[in-house]
Protein backbone atom coordinates (compact mmCIF):
# COMPACT_ATOMS: atom_id res chain seq x y z
CA UNK A 1 0.00 0.00 0.00
CA UNK A 2 2.84 2.30 0.77
CA UNK A 3 4.28 2.05 -3.00
CA UNK A 4 0.35 2.37 -4.34
CA UNK A 5 0.49 5.80 -1.91
CA UNK A 6 3.48 7.19 -3.36
CA UNK A 7 2.16 6.65 -6.74
CA UNK A 8 -1.05 7.98 -6.55
CA UNK A 9 0.69 11.17 -5.07
CA UNK A 10 2.58 11.42 -8.12
CA UNK A 11 0.33 10.78 -10.26
CA UNK A 12 -2.19 13.43 -8.45
CA UNK A 13 1.41 15.93 -8.53
CA UNK A 14 0.98 15.17 -12.55
CA UNK A 15 -2.63 15.58 -12.78
CA UNK A 16 -2.75 18.89 -10.58
CA UNK A 17 -0.05 20.09 -13.20
CA UNK A 18 -1.59 19.16 -16.31
CA UNK A 19 -4.82 20.73 -14.71
CA UNK A 20 -3.47 24.00 -13.60
CA UNK A 21 -1.45 24.53 -17.50
CA UNK A 22 -5.20 24.06 -19.06
CA UNK A 23 -7.29 26.26 -16.53
CA UNK A 24 -4.65 29.14 -16.11
CA UNK A 25 -3.49 28.97 -20.31
CA UNK A 26 -7.76 29.50 -20.48
CA UNK A 27 -8.03 32.49 -18.43
CA UNK A 28 -5.19 33.73 -19.91
CA UNK A 29 -6.69 33.62 -23.59
CA UNK A 30 -10.22 35.07 -22.27
CA UNK A 31 -8.56 38.13 -20.74
CA UNK A 32 -6.13 38.58 -23.78
CA UNK A 33 -8.29 37.46 -26.53
CA UNK A 34 -12.10 38.56 -24.94
CA UNK A 35 -14.96 35.85 -25.85
CA UNK A 36 -14.79 35.99 -29.64
CA UNK A 37 -11.00 34.68 -29.43
CA UNK A 38 -11.41 32.42 -26.52
CA UNK A 39 -14.21 30.54 -28.69
CA UNK A 40 -11.73 30.24 -31.83
CA UNK A 41 -9.35 29.05 -29.93
CA UNK A 42 -11.47 26.43 -27.99
CA UNK A 43 -13.16 25.65 -31.38
CA UNK A 44 -9.26 24.74 -32.52
CA UNK A 45 -8.25 22.92 -29.80
CA UNK A 46 -11.84 21.17 -30.21
CA UNK A 47 -10.94 20.25 -33.43
CA UNK A 48 -7.81 18.42 -31.97
CA UNK A 49 -9.00 16.61 -29.62
CA UNK A 50 -12.02 15.08 -31.92
CA UNK A 51 -8.96 14.21 -34.30
CA UNK A 52 -6.47 12.94 -31.80
CA UNK A 53 -8.47 9.42 -31.17
CA UNK A 54 -8.86 8.70 -34.87
CA UNK A 55 -4.70 9.15 -35.57
CA UNK A 56 -4.41 7.33 -31.82
CA UNK A 57 -5.78 3.81 -33.62
CA UNK A 58 -6.36 2.69 -29.84
CA UNK A 59 -2.68 2.48 -29.39
CA UNK A 60 -3.08 4.51 -25.89
CA UNK A 61 -5.42 2.38 -24.30
CA UNK A 62 -3.32 -0.81 -25.20
CA UNK A 63 -0.53 0.32 -23.55
CA UNK A 64 -2.17 1.76 -21.13
CA UNK A 65 -3.51 -1.49 -20.22
CA UNK A 66 -1.43 -4.56 -21.52
CA UNK A 67 2.39 -4.22 -20.20
CA UNK A 68 0.42 -4.01 -16.61
CA UNK A 69 -1.40 -7.08 -17.08
CA UNK A 70 1.61 -8.71 -18.43
CA UNK A 71 3.75 -7.75 -15.64
CA UNK A 72 1.16 -9.49 -13.32
CA UNK A 73 1.62 -12.68 -15.16
CA UNK A 74 5.51 -12.20 -14.83
CA UNK A 75 5.90 -11.68 -18.59
CA UNK A 76 8.14 -8.99 -18.63
CA UNK A 77 10.10 -9.70 -21.34
CA UNK A 78 6.74 -8.91 -23.41
CA UNK A 79 5.51 -6.02 -21.55
CA UNK A 80 8.47 -4.58 -21.95
CA UNK A 81 9.02 -5.19 -26.07
CA UNK A 82 5.00 -4.53 -26.38
CA UNK A 83 4.94 -0.52 -25.83
CA UNK A 84 8.10 0.06 -28.38
CA UNK A 85 5.41 -2.25 -31.16
CA UNK A 86 2.87 0.24 -30.62
CA UNK A 87 4.26 3.58 -30.75
CA UNK A 88 5.66 2.14 -34.07
CA UNK A 89 2.24 1.25 -35.04
CA UNK A 90 1.03 5.05 -33.92
CA UNK A 91 3.87 6.30 -36.41
CA UNK A 92 2.85 4.60 -39.08
CA UNK A 93 -1.10 5.56 -38.62
CA UNK A 94 0.75 9.32 -38.04
CA UNK A 95 2.43 8.95 -41.69
CA UNK A 96 -1.19 8.39 -43.09
CA UNK A 97 -2.46 11.46 -41.13
CA UNK A 98 0.09 13.66 -42.92
CA UNK A 99 -0.87 12.09 -46.37
CA UNK A 100 -4.35 13.09 -45.90
CA UNK A 101 -3.38 16.44 -44.57
CA UNK A 102 -1.19 17.35 -48.11
CA UNK A 103 -3.92 16.03 -49.54
CA UNK A 104 -6.18 18.46 -47.75
CA UNK A 105 -4.25 21.12 -47.94
CA UNK A 106 -3.46 20.84 -51.37
CA UNK A 107 -7.37 22.37 -52.26
CA UNK A 108 -6.73 25.50 -51.28
CA UNK A 109 -4.98 28.05 -49.15
CA UNK A 110 -8.34 28.59 -47.13
CA UNK A 111 -10.82 26.65 -45.39
CA UNK A 112 -14.39 27.04 -44.80
CA UNK A 113 -15.07 25.87 -41.76
CA UNK A 114 -18.66 26.47 -40.51
CA UNK A 115 -20.72 29.99 -40.37
CA UNK A 116 -22.00 32.28 -38.19
CA UNK A 117 -25.17 31.26 -38.69
CA UNK A 118 -27.18 32.85 -36.17
CA UNK A 119 -25.37 36.12 -34.90
CA UNK A 120 -24.56 37.15 -38.12
CA UNK A 121 -21.30 37.74 -37.58
CA UNK A 122 -19.18 36.81 -39.75
CA UNK A 123 -15.41 36.62 -38.58
CA UNK A 124 -13.73 34.13 -38.57
CA UNK A 125 -15.67 32.17 -41.14
CA UNK A 126 -13.35 31.60 -42.76
CA UNK A 127 -10.09 29.38 -41.26
CA UNK A 128 -6.44 30.57 -42.71
CA UNK A 129 -3.85 27.31 -43.74
CA UNK A 130 -2.19 28.37 -40.69
CA UNK A 131 -4.33 27.82 -38.32
CA UNK A 132 -5.02 24.41 -39.95
CA UNK A 133 -1.16 23.68 -40.14
CA UNK A 134 -0.68 24.69 -35.91
CA UNK A 135 -4.22 22.68 -35.49
CA UNK A 136 -2.75 19.67 -37.32
CA UNK A 137 0.84 19.89 -35.40
CA UNK A 138 -1.50 20.03 -32.04
CA UNK A 139 -3.36 16.73 -32.82
CA UNK A 140 -0.36 14.98 -34.01
CA UNK A 141 1.15 15.92 -30.60
CA UNK A 142 -1.09 15.56 -28.31
CA UNK A 143 -1.62 11.89 -30.04
CA UNK A 144 1.89 11.07 -29.01
CA UNK A 145 1.38 13.27 -25.63
CA UNK A 146 -1.45 10.59 -24.62
CA UNK A 147 0.37 7.34 -25.90
CA UNK A 148 3.54 8.67 -23.96
CA UNK A 149 1.25 9.06 -20.56
CA UNK A 150 -0.28 6.21 -20.79
CA UNK A 151 2.86 4.27 -20.93
CA UNK A 152 4.55 5.96 -18.03
CA UNK A 153 1.17 5.03 -16.50
CA UNK A 154 1.33 1.41 -17.31
CA UNK A 155 5.04 1.37 -16.20
CA UNK A 156 4.29 2.66 -13.00
CA UNK A 157 6.93 5.67 -13.90
CA UNK A 158 4.76 7.70 -11.69
CA UNK A 159 7.89 9.79 -10.78
CA UNK A 160 8.89 10.19 -14.44
CA UNK A 161 4.95 11.05 -15.07
CA UNK A 162 4.66 14.12 -12.28
CA UNK A 163 8.17 15.50 -13.85
CA UNK A 164 7.36 15.81 -17.30
CA UNK A 165 3.79 16.92 -16.30
CA UNK A 166 5.12 19.87 -13.98
CA UNK A 167 7.73 20.65 -17.29
CA UNK A 168 5.29 21.01 -19.92
CA UNK A 169 2.63 23.26 -17.65
CA UNK A 170 5.39 25.99 -17.21
CA UNK A 171 5.87 25.56 -21.17
CA UNK A 172 2.83 26.24 -21.53
CA UNK A 173 1.67 28.33 -19.45
CA UNK A 174 4.09 30.72 -20.77
CA UNK A 175 4.30 29.49 -24.68
CA UNK A 176 0.55 30.65 -24.45
CA UNK A 177 0.92 33.55 -22.66
CA UNK A 178 3.58 34.77 -25.12
CA UNK A 179 1.88 33.25 -28.42
CA UNK A 180 -1.06 34.86 -27.44
CA UNK A 181 0.11 38.51 -26.85
CA UNK A 182 2.45 38.63 -29.92
CA UNK A 183 -0.02 36.53 -32.26
CA UNK A 184 -3.28 35.83 -31.43
CA UNK A 185 -5.26 32.74 -32.12
CA UNK A 186 -2.40 31.10 -33.57
CA UNK A 187 0.34 31.92 -30.82
CA UNK A 188 -2.50 30.56 -28.38
CA UNK A 189 -2.79 27.58 -30.54
CA UNK A 190 0.92 27.02 -31.00
CA UNK A 191 1.43 27.40 -27.11
CA UNK A 192 -1.05 24.28 -26.34
CA UNK A 193 1.58 22.13 -29.03
CA UNK A 194 4.37 23.31 -27.06
CA UNK A 195 3.13 22.17 -23.74
CA UNK A 196 2.54 18.38 -25.05
CA UNK A 197 6.47 18.08 -26.20
CA UNK A 198 7.60 16.62 -23.30
CA UNK A 199 5.03 13.61 -23.41
CA UNK A 200 4.92 13.40 -27.15
CA UNK A 201 9.20 13.37 -27.22
CA UNK A 202 8.71 10.11 -24.34
CA UNK A 203 6.77 8.17 -27.16
CA UNK A 204 8.78 8.67 -29.38
CA UNK A 205 11.79 7.36 -27.46
CA UNK A 206 10.17 4.07 -27.48
CA UNK A 207 10.18 3.57 -31.10
CA UNK A 208 13.86 2.53 -31.16
CA UNK A 209 13.62 -0.01 -28.11
CA UNK A 210 13.86 -3.94 -29.24
CA UNK A 211 11.90 -7.32 -28.30
CA UNK A 212 9.76 -9.70 -30.10
CA UNK A 213 5.75 -10.09 -29.10
CA UNK A 214 4.09 -13.36 -29.78
CA UNK A 215 1.70 -14.04 -32.51
CA UNK A 216 -1.28 -14.69 -30.07
CA UNK A 217 -0.80 -11.65 -27.64
CA UNK A 218 -0.02 -9.21 -30.83
CA UNK A 219 -3.58 -10.79 -32.38
CA UNK A 220 -5.37 -10.56 -28.81
CA UNK A 221 -3.63 -6.34 -28.52
CA UNK A 222 -5.23 -6.05 -32.21
CA UNK A 223 -8.47 -7.31 -31.31
CA UNK A 224 -8.50 -4.87 -28.45
CA UNK A 225 -7.17 -1.95 -29.87
CA UNK A 226 -9.62 -1.87 -33.13
CA UNK A 227 -12.68 -2.15 -30.29
CA UNK A 228 -10.51 0.53 -28.27
CA UNK A 229 -10.29 2.87 -31.30
CA UNK A 230 -13.82 2.83 -32.41
CA UNK A 231 -15.02 3.14 -28.58
CA UNK A 232 -12.54 6.53 -28.14
CA UNK A 233 -13.95 7.99 -31.78
CA UNK A 234 -17.51 7.63 -30.58
CA UNK A 235 -16.55 9.07 -27.14
CA UNK A 236 -15.68 12.26 -28.96
CA UNK A 237 -19.52 12.81 -29.08
CA UNK A 238 -19.96 12.11 -26.04
CA UNK A 239 -17.03 13.55 -23.42
CA UNK A 240 -15.51 15.53 -25.59
CA UNK A 241 -17.40 18.76 -25.93
CA UNK A 242 -19.58 17.68 -29.51
CA UNK A 243 -21.76 20.40 -28.16
CA UNK A 244 -19.14 22.94 -28.91
CA UNK A 245 -19.50 22.04 -32.91
CA UNK A 246 -23.34 22.46 -32.62
CA UNK A 247 -22.81 25.51 -30.72
CA UNK A 248 -20.45 27.06 -33.70
CA UNK A 249 -22.50 25.50 -36.46
CA UNK A 250 -26.17 27.13 -35.02
CA UNK A 251 -24.71 30.13 -33.32
CA UNK A 252 -21.24 31.97 -32.37
CA UNK A 253 -17.90 31.86 -31.43
CA UNK A 254 -18.84 33.79 -28.26
CA UNK A 255 -21.16 30.76 -27.47
CA UNK A 256 -18.04 28.96 -28.01
CA UNK A 257 -16.08 31.06 -25.90
CA UNK A 258 -18.76 31.15 -22.86
CA UNK A 259 -18.94 27.79 -23.07
CA UNK A 260 -15.65 26.99 -22.99
CA UNK A 261 -15.50 28.97 -20.02
CA UNK A 262 -17.88 27.03 -17.77
CA UNK A 263 -16.22 23.25 -19.56
CA UNK A 264 -12.98 25.06 -17.72
CA UNK A 265 -14.94 25.56 -14.02
CA UNK A 266 -16.43 21.89 -14.52
CA UNK A 267 -12.67 20.63 -15.36
CA UNK A 268 -11.22 22.24 -12.44
CA UNK A 269 -13.50 20.92 -10.35
CA UNK A 270 -14.15 17.56 -11.59
CA UNK A 271 -10.62 17.03 -12.75
CA UNK A 272 -9.18 17.69 -9.13
CA UNK A 273 -10.59 13.77 -7.51
CA UNK A 274 -9.43 12.39 -10.70
CA UNK A 275 -5.94 13.17 -9.38
CA UNK A 276 -5.49 10.44 -7.55
CA UNK A 277 -7.07 7.86 -9.72
CA UNK A 278 -4.36 7.35 -12.34
CA UNK A 279 -2.31 4.64 -10.66
CA UNK A 280 -5.69 2.22 -10.61
CA UNK A 281 -5.49 0.91 -14.23
CA UNK A 282 -2.20 -0.46 -13.80
CA UNK A 283 -3.23 -1.75 -10.50
CA UNK A 284 -6.52 -3.31 -11.78
CA UNK A 285 -5.15 -4.68 -14.84
CA UNK A 286 -2.06 -6.39 -12.63
CA UNK A 287 -4.84 -8.00 -10.45
CA UNK A 288 -6.86 -9.16 -13.39
CA UNK A 289 -3.85 -10.77 -14.79
CA UNK A 290 -3.28 -12.52 -11.51
CA UNK A 291 -6.85 -13.46 -11.84
CA UNK A 292 -8.13 -11.76 -8.37
CA UNK A 293 -11.71 -11.52 -7.70
CA UNK A 294 -11.53 -10.74 -4.81
CA UNK A 295 -8.73 -7.90 -4.90
CA UNK A 296 -10.96 -6.35 -7.82
CA UNK A 297 -13.85 -5.77 -5.94
CA UNK A 298 -11.88 -4.21 -2.83
CA UNK A 299 -10.15 -2.08 -4.93
CA UNK A 300 -13.60 -1.29 -7.14
CA UNK A 301 -15.49 -0.44 -3.70
CA UNK A 302 -13.06 1.50 -1.94
CA UNK A 303 -11.85 3.25 -5.19
CA UNK A 304 -15.42 4.59 -5.54
CA UNK A 305 -16.25 5.11 -1.87
CA UNK A 306 -12.75 7.50 -1.86
CA UNK A 307 -13.27 8.99 -5.13
CA UNK A 308 -17.25 9.99 -4.22
CA UNK A 309 -15.44 11.76 -1.00
CA UNK A 310 -14.17 14.37 -3.31
CA UNK A 311 -15.81 14.69 -6.03
CA UNK A 312 -19.29 15.29 -4.28
CA UNK A 313 -17.99 18.12 -2.43
CA UNK A 314 -16.08 19.59 -4.66
CA UNK A 315 -18.34 19.63 -7.73
CA UNK A 316 -21.11 20.54 -5.79
CA UNK A 317 -19.53 23.31 -3.94
CA UNK A 318 -18.06 24.58 -6.91
CA UNK A 319 -21.97 24.92 -8.79
CA UNK A 320 -23.13 26.94 -5.88
CA UNK A 321 -20.14 29.62 -6.17
CA UNK A 322 -20.16 29.68 -9.93
CA UNK A 323 -21.69 33.27 -10.16
CA UNK A 324 -18.76 34.70 -8.21
CA UNK A 325 -15.72 32.73 -9.78
CA UNK A 326 -16.32 33.63 -13.22
CA UNK A 327 -16.77 37.13 -12.25
CA UNK A 328 -13.44 36.81 -10.53
CA UNK A 329 -11.40 35.46 -13.06
CA UNK A 330 -13.11 36.67 -16.23
CA UNK A 331 -14.81 39.36 -16.40
CA UNK A 332 -18.36 40.69 -16.17
CA UNK A 333 -17.99 39.68 -20.09
CA UNK A 334 -18.05 36.06 -19.58
CA UNK A 335 -21.00 36.31 -17.16
CA UNK A 336 -23.87 34.81 -19.31
CA UNK A 337 -21.17 31.34 -18.69
CA UNK A 338 -22.70 31.14 -15.15
CA UNK A 339 -26.42 28.90 -15.75
CA UNK A 340 -24.11 26.36 -18.32
CA UNK A 341 -21.37 26.07 -16.23
CA UNK A 342 -23.79 25.62 -12.72
CA UNK A 343 -25.64 22.77 -14.83
CA UNK A 344 -22.67 21.08 -16.37
CA UNK A 345 -20.35 21.13 -12.71
CA UNK A 346 -23.64 19.66 -10.92
CA UNK A 347 -23.28 16.80 -13.30
CA UNK A 348 -20.02 15.77 -13.44
CA UNK A 349 -20.29 15.22 -9.84
CA UNK A 350 -22.15 12.29 -10.76
CA UNK A 351 -20.03 10.99 -13.90
CA UNK A 352 -16.83 11.70 -12.13
CA UNK A 353 -17.41 9.39 -9.84
CA UNK A 354 -17.72 6.50 -12.09
CA UNK A 355 -14.52 6.72 -13.08
CA UNK A 356 -13.10 3.76 -11.12
CA UNK A 357 -15.42 1.75 -12.72
CA UNK A 358 -14.67 2.75 -16.20
CA UNK A 359 -10.92 1.71 -15.37
CA UNK A 360 -12.12 -1.92 -14.07
CA UNK A 361 -13.77 -2.44 -17.54
CA UNK A 362 -10.83 -1.80 -19.03
CA UNK A 363 -8.41 -3.40 -17.02
CA UNK A 364 -11.20 -6.60 -17.74
CA UNK A 365 -10.49 -5.89 -21.57
CA UNK A 366 -13.84 -5.30 -21.83
CA UNK A 367 -13.52 -3.49 -25.25
CA UNK A 368 -16.71 -4.78 -27.11
CA UNK A 369 -18.93 -2.81 -23.87
CA UNK A 370 -16.99 0.29 -23.90
CA UNK A 371 -17.74 0.39 -28.07
CA UNK A 372 -21.51 -0.31 -27.95
CA UNK A 373 -22.23 1.62 -25.16
CA UNK A 374 -19.93 5.01 -26.65
CA UNK A 375 -21.84 4.79 -29.85
CA UNK A 376 -24.97 4.79 -27.87
CA UNK A 377 -24.10 7.86 -26.15
CA UNK A 378 -22.82 9.29 -29.59
CA UNK A 379 -25.95 8.70 -30.93
CA UNK A 380 -27.91 10.82 -27.93
CA UNK A 381 -25.52 13.67 -28.10
CA UNK A 382 -26.19 13.96 -32.07
CA UNK A 383 -30.03 13.45 -30.88
CA UNK A 384 -30.17 16.09 -27.89
CA UNK A 385 -27.73 18.55 -29.92
CA UNK A 386 -30.12 18.97 -32.59
CA UNK A 387 -33.15 18.72 -30.10
CA UNK A 388 -32.06 21.57 -28.05
CA UNK A 389 -28.70 23.18 -28.84
CA UNK A 390 -30.41 25.34 -31.94
CA UNK A 391 -33.08 26.79 -29.89
CA UNK A 392 -31.75 27.37 -26.77
CA UNK A 393 -27.96 28.23 -27.49
CA UNK A 394 -25.93 27.91 -24.30
CA UNK A 395 -28.19 26.41 -21.86
CA UNK A 396 -29.38 23.81 -24.22
CA UNK A 397 -25.53 23.05 -24.88
CA UNK A 398 -25.12 22.57 -21.05
CA UNK A 399 -28.75 20.28 -20.76
CA UNK A 400 -27.56 18.03 -23.68
CA UNK A 401 -24.10 17.62 -21.98
CA UNK A 402 -25.32 17.10 -18.66
CA UNK A 403 -28.53 14.51 -19.49
CA UNK A 404 -26.02 12.39 -22.06
CA UNK A 405 -22.96 11.57 -19.82
CA UNK A 406 -25.62 10.52 -16.90
CA UNK A 407 -27.47 8.34 -19.58
CA UNK A 408 -23.79 7.13 -20.03
CA UNK A 409 -23.41 6.64 -16.00
CA UNK A 410 -26.70 4.59 -16.08
CA UNK A 411 -25.35 2.23 -18.41
CA UNK A 412 -21.93 1.59 -16.81
CA UNK A 413 -23.54 0.96 -13.45
CA UNK A 414 -25.96 -1.68 -14.92
CA UNK A 415 -22.75 -3.12 -16.78
CA UNK A 416 -20.65 -3.26 -14.08
CA UNK A 417 -23.45 -4.80 -11.40
CA UNK A 418 -26.00 -6.61 -13.44
CA UNK A 419 -23.38 -8.38 -16.23
CA UNK A 420 -19.97 -8.67 -14.48
CA UNK A 421 -21.53 -9.32 -11.12
CA UNK A 422 -19.63 -6.69 -8.64
CA UNK A 423 -21.05 -4.61 -6.03
CA UNK A 424 -21.68 -1.05 -6.22
CA UNK A 425 -21.71 1.09 -2.75
CA UNK A 426 -24.81 2.57 -3.39
CA UNK A 427 -25.68 2.93 0.54
CA UNK A 428 -22.18 5.13 1.05
CA UNK A 429 -22.81 6.96 -2.01
CA UNK A 430 -26.40 8.45 -1.05
CA UNK A 431 -24.80 9.39 2.70
CA UNK A 432 -21.73 11.13 0.92
CA UNK A 433 -24.49 13.46 -1.58
CA UNK A 434 -26.32 14.23 1.51
CA UNK A 435 -23.30 15.46 3.10
CA UNK A 436 -22.17 17.23 -0.04
CA UNK A 437 -25.52 19.09 -0.75
CA UNK A 438 -25.74 20.52 2.76
CA UNK A 439 -22.07 21.68 2.30
CA UNK A 440 -23.24 23.01 -1.42
CA UNK A 441 -25.98 25.05 0.33
CA UNK A 442 -24.26 26.33 3.02
CA UNK A 443 -21.38 27.61 0.49
CA UNK A 444 -24.37 29.26 -2.01
CA UNK A 445 -26.02 31.10 1.22
CA UNK A 446 -22.70 32.27 2.81
CA UNK A 447 -21.85 34.14 -0.71
CA UNK A 448 -25.10 34.86 -1.58
CA UNK A 449 -25.64 36.83 2.38
CA UNK A 450 -21.94 38.19 1.61
CA UNK A 451 -21.16 39.04 -1.88
CA UNK A 452 -18.19 38.76 -3.93
CA UNK A 453 -15.21 38.44 -3.78
CA UNK A 454 -14.86 38.20 0.03
CA UNK A 455 -17.81 35.79 0.15
CA UNK A 456 -16.29 33.53 -1.85
CA UNK A 457 -13.42 32.38 0.28
CA UNK A 458 -15.81 32.61 3.01
CA UNK A 459 -18.12 30.12 1.56
CA UNK A 460 -15.73 27.74 1.33
CA UNK A 461 -14.30 27.72 4.15
CA UNK A 462 -18.27 27.21 5.67
CA UNK A 463 -18.67 24.29 3.06
CA UNK A 464 -15.85 22.34 4.21
CA UNK A 465 -16.81 22.38 7.71
CA UNK A 466 -20.07 21.84 7.02
CA UNK A 467 -18.77 18.52 4.63
CA UNK A 468 -16.68 17.70 7.67
CA UNK A 469 -19.53 18.03 9.93
CA UNK A 470 -21.99 16.11 7.73
CA UNK A 471 -19.77 13.07 6.86
CA UNK A 472 -19.70 12.48 10.79
CA UNK A 473 -23.74 13.18 11.58
CA UNK A 474 -24.37 10.79 8.51
CA UNK A 475 -22.21 8.12 9.25
CA UNK A 476 -20.54 8.37 5.89
CA UNK A 477 -17.37 6.75 6.38
CA UNK A 478 -16.11 3.47 7.28
CA UNK A 479 -12.85 2.25 9.17
CA UNK A 480 -11.43 1.21 5.52
CA UNK A 481 -12.00 4.42 3.92
CA UNK A 482 -10.40 6.30 6.96
CA UNK A 483 -7.05 3.57 7.09
CA UNK A 484 -6.40 4.15 2.97
CA UNK A 485 -6.85 7.67 3.00
CA UNK A 486 -4.15 7.77 5.73
CA UNK A 487 -2.09 5.67 3.77
CA UNK A 488 -2.34 7.35 1.27
CA UNK A 489 -1.81 11.06 3.09
CA UNK A 490 1.34 9.42 4.70
CA UNK A 491 3.83 10.42 2.13
CA UNK A 492 2.71 14.23 2.54
CA UNK A 493 5.05 16.63 4.40
CA UNK A 494 4.35 15.93 8.14
CA UNK A 495 2.19 19.34 8.88
CA UNK A 496 -0.23 18.32 6.18
CA UNK A 497 -0.25 14.60 7.17
CA UNK A 498 -0.65 15.30 10.40
CA UNK A 499 -3.82 17.85 9.23
CA UNK A 500 -4.75 15.19 7.66
CA UNK A 501 -4.75 12.69 10.43
CA UNK A 502 -6.76 15.15 12.93
CA UNK A 503 -9.52 15.70 10.16
CA UNK A 504 -9.95 12.47 9.57
CA UNK A 505 -10.23 11.25 13.48
CA UNK A 506 -13.14 13.75 13.34
CA UNK A 507 -15.28 12.23 10.65
CA UNK A 508 -14.63 8.90 11.77
CA UNK A 509 -13.58 8.49 15.60
CA UNK A 510 -13.75 5.11 15.90
CA UNK A 511 -10.95 4.79 13.30
CA UNK A 512 -7.00 3.93 13.93
CA UNK A 513 -4.89 6.65 14.95
CA UNK A 514 -1.91 7.47 12.55
CA UNK A 515 0.66 6.27 14.90
CA UNK A 516 -1.02 3.28 15.41
CA UNK A 517 -1.22 2.43 11.86
CA UNK A 518 2.46 3.45 11.50
CA UNK A 519 3.65 0.60 14.71
CA UNK A 520 1.18 -2.20 12.40
CA UNK A 521 2.24 -1.24 9.21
Amino acid sequence: MGQFARQSLYSAASGLATVFASFTSGVIIANLLGVHGAGMVAFAVWIAAMLAPIIDGGTALSVGRFPAELRGQDNNAAAHALPAVLARRLLLYHLFGVTALAAFCSIGTDVTLVSEAVSGDDIGSRIPLTVVLVVAALTSLQSFALFGTSHLRSAQSFRTLATLACVSMFLQIGAVYIGAHFNGVVGALAGYAVGQVCFAAAALSLIFRSGKVSPALTSEVWRYGRFSWAANVCNTFVWSRIEILFLQVFWSYREVGWFSVALALSGLASQGPLLLTGAFLPMLARKHGQDDKAGLQSAFTKGTRLLATIALPTCLGMAAVVPGLVTLLYGPEFEPAVPAAMIIVTAAAFTITTVIGSHLVNALGRSDFIFFSSLSGALLSTIFGFLLIPDFGLVGAAISRAIVQLAMVAIGLWFITAQLGFSFPFGAFLRILLASLAAAGAAFVTIGAIGHPAGLFAAIAVAAFTYVLCLRLFGATNADDIALVRRLSAPLPQPFARMVGIILSFIHPGSLSPTIITTTR
